[in-house]
């Protein structure tokens, strides 16, 4: 099983659309076990996998069975060192996007300052630290034997909640925006990136020093970061091509920072890029799909699914094709990335 986070720090580039079409077309074409966890407490991917009824009934009767990755930290909040392992996820025929999901929360943000505080104690190398900062961890091991591929998708803070969530992930895919913003995104993650690992790494040394490392690994918790959030690869979202003589591409205000974007990824990521994979971390391009976007979150259906009955209509089903294209393409080098070909 591999888990994957889908991060940038920038919020807008389409990062939420995409990782649900790319679930739903890796659950439907590869034939693979997926779950997207919903880790924004925004709850996007949430609204686009369930009709509003089971939403309303979720977040505000108070009275609903499914339950969400909240449910999961509640006992953190009250101090305990383990996650609750009892929830189920909402099952993939409950959804269009034909993959299991477990929901999102906004109290999810609340959780923010309880793993703020169990971080600082990590860097003290206390055990219980190191217990409620891995509880990503404790969750994939709940799940491991239930799905191929697990897939975090989550908001666009560099804060406590994403570190833990990115810790435990074995693979990045990191979708840009054109524009500048996404260059000057590459460098935030890799400078955060670089200081969280090395600060872990560091609390571990002390912990082996302090003959707490032999409880740390009864507990289950991370003792080698050189195997975790690796790249798997990057997109380049929502750019505005034109018809060339030879073919397609990006306007001109796109097309100098599409090309400077695989530089910038190379020389800024390169400390968690895997050996011998530079040319395969572009998965592929996403253009602006127009309506598109719309017609999906009102059908509450991926966009390579939509048709005639979902609102498409004239040239939008060239777009879909087109779009499906483009998400088999993705997919393939993507779980080719990951070890799950």
């Amino acid at each position: 099983m591999k888990a994957v986070v889908f991060f940038n720090n920038k919020g807008g580039v389409g990062k939420t659309t995409l990782a649900c079409n790319v679930v739903s077309y890796i659950s439907q074409h590869f034939g693979k076990r997926v779950l997207l966890i919903d880790g924004d407490p925004q709850c996007n991917a949430t609204q686009a996998f369930l009709d509003d009824d089971l939403c309303e009934e979720i977040y505000l009767s108070g009275q609903s069975k499914q339950k969400t990755i909240y449910n999961i930290l509640q006992p953190l909040e009250v101090g305990e060192p383990s996650i609750s392992g009892k929830v189920s996820p909402a099952p993939r025929s409950e959804n269009l996007y034909r993959t299991d999901l477990l929901p999102g929360h906004p109290s999810l943000s609340t959780m923010e300052d309880r793993l703020s505080e169990a971080w600082s104690k990590l860097l003290a190398a206390e055990i219980p630290g190191f217990r409620i900062s891995n509880w990503v961890e404790q969750l994939l091991v709940h799940y491991q034997d239930d799905y191929d591929l697990i897939v975090f998708d989550v908001g666009p803070s560099l804060g406590a909640l994403n570190r833990t969530i990115i810790l435990a992930s074995d693979y990045i895919v990191a979708p840009f925006g054109c524009d500048i913003f996404s260059i000057l995104g590459i460098n935030n993650i890799a400078t955060w990136i670089q200081k969280w690992k090395e600060d872990y790494d560091q609390s571990l040394v002390i912990a082996e020093r302090k003959d707490r490392l032999k409880n740390i690994e009864k507990f289950g918790c991370i003792t080698d970061t050189s195997d975790k959030f690796r790249l798997a690869g990057y997109s380049v979202q929502q750019y505005v091509s034109r018809k060339f003589k030879e073919g397609r591409r990006p306007v001109k205000a796109y097309d100098s920072i599409m090309k400077d974007i695989p530089t910038v990824v190379h020389d800024r990521l390169s400390f968690i890029t895997p050996k011998g994979m530079n040319d395969e971390l572009r998965l592929g391009d996403i253009p602006y799909v127009y309506s598109l976007v719309p017609l999906s979150q009102s059908s509450k259906t991926p966009i390579h699914s939509l048709a005639s009955k979902d609102g498409v209509v004239g040239a939008q089903f060239k777009q879909v094709q087109q779009y499906s294209t483009l998400m088999d393409a993705f997919s393939k080098t993507l779980l080719e990335n990951i070890g799950l070909a």
